[in-house]
């Protein structure tokens, strides 16, 4: 891990400072790609297999 950081602090050297917000920008658009296609994944798998979210088993528990 400490390699990468070293790596990303290296390439990032050369760059203006635009060039570094934009490089931030890119990399946040593409967590919230990864997170959200994920937590598509992760729904369509609960529906695949018929299972209870969070929420249905506390309502059913009556916890809420």
């Amino acid at each position: 891990m400490f390699d990468q950081f070293k790596m990303a602090s290296e390439m990032m050297k050369g760059m203006s400072p635009d060039q570094i917000s934009q490089l931030m920008k890119q990399a946040q658009d593409s967590k919230k790609v990864l997170e959200d296609t994920v937590r598509k994944l992760v729904e369509e798998e609960i529906k695949k297999r018929d299972l209870l979210t969070r929420s249905e088993a506390e309502a059913m528990l009556g916890n809420r």
